[in-house]
């Protein structure tokens, strides 16, 4: 499994058009690599907020832009960035 990141969605959407169909902006498939945008990744800052309807949860947003393959794809090699310790998601029985 690849993990990548862009520096914005419009880098990533440059970075897949040569795998953009009229219908799609992202492949499902590049042969037999699955792809799956993930997209902005929100992170828990460990703080709560309390709101009307009691305390929740704040999330802080990580930079970038998500795609995870199943698989290597040689051209997207420069967008890989080391697996997270705990991924946002992953592809069943990947890890």
């Amino acid at each position: 499994m690849k993990f990548l990141k862009f520096q914005s969605e419009a880098a990533a959407i440059e970075a897949f058009a040569p795998w953009a169909t009229d219908e799609a902006t992202y492949p499902n498939y590049i042969g037999a690599v699955a792809v799956d945008v993930v997209g902005v990744i929100y992170k828990p800052t460990g703080s709560m907020l309390d709101t009307d309807d009691g305390p929740v949860p704040e999330f802080e947003v990580l930079p970038g832009w998500h795609v995870n393959l199943s698989g290597e794809v040689p051209e997207l090699a420069a967008f890989e960035i080391d697996a997270p310790d705990t991924p946002a998601r992953i592809f069943a029985g990947a890890l």
